[in-house]
Formats: C-alpha cells, sequence, structure tokens
C-alpha cells in the first residue's frame, strides 16, 4: 500500500529540514524519516535495541540514525545496526511520482 507523505520535492524541503529525524504517522505506524540531502529515507521510529525514538535522535555524516538513548547508530538505507549490537530496523521505500511523494507501507 503506497501513502502519499508530499504533494511535491518542494514541499517536502519544506516540511523536513535537512539531516533532521522527523515523526510522521503512516497507517498508524510511527515512522522516521529523514531528508539528507536529495535522498529520504524512512524506517521504523522504535530503536530496535532498546525501543527510544529515533526521530529524538542525530544523524551523522556515515549516513546513519544514531538511537539518543544508547548511541547504537542504524544505516538509514538498509537498517542495520552498526556493530551488529541488535537486530535491524524495518526500513520503508520512498516513490517520487509527478502526482508527489509517496511511502510503501
Amino acid at each position: 500500500m503506497r501513502i502519499k507523505l508530499f504533494e511535491s520535492e518542494d514541499k517536502a524541503k519544506e516540511v523536513l529540514e535537512d539531516s533532521h529525524p522527523r515523526l510522521i504517522i503512516a497507517s498508524d505506524k510511527e515512522i522516521c524519516i529523514v531528508r539528507c540531502g536529495e535522498e529520504l529515507f524512512a524506517f521504523q521510529n522504535a530503536c530496535a535495541h532498546m525501543g527510544e525514538s529515533l526521530h529524538k535522535g542525530n544523524t551523522n555524516f556515515l549516513m546513519e540514525i544514531v538511537c539518543p538513548l544508547h548511541t547504537y547508530r542504524f544505516n538509514m538505507k538498509t537498517g542495520e545496526e552498526a556493530e551488529n549490537r541488535c537486530s535491524a530496523l524495518k526500513t520503508y521505500s520512498i516513490h517520487r511520482a509527478t502526482d508527489g511523494i509517496f511511502i510503501e507501507m
């Protein structure tokens, strides 16, 4: 199922500050979304280690989301934890189309 997130690229850039995680609710699920330049990443909001909200964390130059609780680092594209200390995050595909930007649930 595809859910529309934004009407356009410009709207996404207006709403999503570069490299700052943001919480969205899609299909009753908490999703963390991050814009890094032109790329968009979406993944489960709960850290796979202890469940902390990842939208409260930070990103780094390695394209990782860093959990604010215990600093576990997850690749935003694959969901893999940098040191394989816990399971990977569930990631979601983002699709761009002429009529908007969508997330695949």
